[in-house]
């Protein structure tokens, strides 16, 4: 069952070759039998690394961000991932009290403590245009546990309007130079029919009013969309773009691994659940380049996991796929299915309740500390990277392959049950082989995996409370932080042995 199968259950009544450096030799079942030696080319430098995973991240919604909790959580996210802006649901929902029933004018009182807030901790709003305010809605239909209205305006001139109020403000608040460096993304998957109960051509002429409203208040501010589920709609979202000569500043949609193939692809499409979101990056791209608008940029709103070596992997995987990669969720305030019913929970979020850290954070700890240059190494579970300081960031990784049919994922929380991913499978014995002119004799390594900072071994260890105290919650958060680097030094043959646990991640930094 896939995530947004799921997700309507439960809230309502009723294509490229292989890439080389991903290929089942690097990541078989088989492997690794011994060690595995994989060569690094410390002078080598293959090209620039944007760190495109911190330029965005998801949350639940927008009036959540008026809780201290995820307040708390923003500022830790911020201040150890680096990210830069946070998108979210329901800026229009009743309860931001934008548009309430009879008012002759919005409302943006709740609107500005959330940016104010965001922007107070260094995080710019990647401002998603959703949902309807009841008082403008041609309809009743709703979505999660907060009644969400996905329908479309009875007035499309009215949503305009609104709009258009929304983007002066922001103007007027906080000035062009900074409102410009925002994103305006038109709605959120609007082609499930829970998300969005109408047609596409419906929601076209919703774009056009928005982007209109948008670019009426200053053309550059940034707009875009479909923003669309399961990589879909792009290629049509362009066409209508170019035949009404309407902007489009970046086009954005959501790919999760456990999203129907069918669906992605088209029928009788099977590939490795690994596989999944870069090859739908690869489709998107090709869309991208045979539209009449070929260099617009690619945004991934939505993706996820809490497997450390599947979220490497997928970094190392998609880069130069898209511009943003932006993980669902940071937190675990997090209610689209009502709120959590206990403490270890599998909602979404890198950070878990009361903000302990998740092994899937302290995986995005690990990427934070890459540098910005990519260096060439051999085929295999590794990226290698140069920071300006001279130094080298090498993430290593050891992704089990999930076997076909499985039914509790490694990549989706909302499908886990007793696991937060697997843990099945073999160790990897790694031997990186630093090749080139360097004078690095000693590595430090830091570790994502079962055996460091697994915040459910030590809640289990604490006699899972279900209610655990401050004095237990600190402890928890204590436990799961990244562990002290080890020193290990590189041997007469310029190897640094390293073994990783299944599913794990490594960060090897040479100063």
């Amino acid at each position: 069952m896939d995530r947004r199968t799921f997700v309507w259950l439960a809230t309502s009544a009723g294509a490229c070759a292989l890439r080389p450096e991903l290929s089942s030799a690097a990541y078989g079942e088989n492997e690794p039998k011994g060690v595995q030696t994989i060569r690094v080319h410390a002078d080598v430098v293959l090209g620039e690394l944007r760190h495109v995973w911190e330029e965005c991240v998801g949350s639940d919604r927008a009036a959540v961000g008026l809780r201290e909790q995820w307040l708390s959580d923003l500022k830790q996210a911020r201040e150890e991932l680096g990210f830069k802006s946070v998108r979210f649901h329901g800026l229009f929902n009743d309860e931001m009290g934008v548009l309430p029933s009879g008012a002759k004018q919005p409302n943006f009182l709740y609107v500005d403590m959330v940016f104010d807030a965001m922007l107070e901790r260094g995080v710019k709003p990647f401002v998603e245009l959703s949902f309807m305010p009841a008082s403008l809605a041609s309809g009743t239909s709703t979505i999660f546990f907060y009644r969400a209205n996905a329908t479309p305006p009875k007035e499309i001139a009215k949503w305009g309007e609104l709009v258009t109020a929304l983007g002066k403000h922001c103007v007027e608040r906080y000035g062009i130079q900074e409102v410009k460096s925002w994103n305006f993304e038109v709605w959120n998957e609007p082609n499930l029919p829970y998300f969005w109960a109408a047609t596409q051509s419906e929601y076209f002429e919703l774009y056009r009013q928005s982007v209109t409203a948008l670019k009426g208040v200053d053309k550059r501010l940034r707009v875009g969309g479909p923003s669309t589920a399961r990589a879909d709609w792009v290629g049509d979202m362009l066409a209508f773009c170019a035949s009404q000569q309407l902007p489009i500043d970046f086009v954005s949609t959501h790919i999760y691994p456990d999203d129907p193939q069918a669906k992605v692809f088209g029928e009788g499409t099977s590939f490795p659940y690994e596989e999944v979101i870069w090859r739908a990056l690869s489709k998107v791209q090709q869309e991208i380049k045979a539209s009449k608008i070929p260099g617009v940029p690619l945004y991934i709103t939505e993706w996820s996991s809490q497997n450390p070596a599947f979220i490497a992997h997928t970094i190392k995987s998609t880069i130069g796929l898209a511009d943003i990669m932006s993980f669902w969720t940071f937190d675990n305030v997090y209610e689209e299915l009502g709120v959590q019913k206990s403490f270890l929970n599998t909602g979404f979020g890198l950070l878990g309740m009361r903000g302990v850290r998740r092994p899937s954070f302290n995986t995005f700890a690990l990427l934070h500390e890459l540098g910005d240059v990519q260096l060439k190494c051999e085929d295999g579970p590794v990226l290698a990277t140069k920071r300006r300081d001279g130094s080298l960031a090498i993430l290593v990784w050891n992704l089990i392959p999930r076997q076909p049919g499985q039914r509790s994922a490694t990549g989706d929380p909302q499908l886990q049950t007793s696991a937060q991913y697997e843990q099945k499978g073999e160790t990897l014995n790694l031997a990186l082989v630093l090749e080139g002119a360097h004078l690095h004799k000693r590595a430090y390594i830091r570790r994502a995996d079962e055996n460091s900072g697994n915040i459910r071994r030590v809640y289990e260890e604490m006699g899972s409370p279900a209610y655990p105290t401050t004095q237990q919650i600190n402890e928890l958060k204590r436990k799961s932080e990244l562990a002290a680097p080890e020193v290990v030094s590189l041997n007469a043959q310029k190897q640094i042995r390293i073994t990783i646990p299944p599913n794990g991640v490594a960060l090897v930094e040479l100063a």
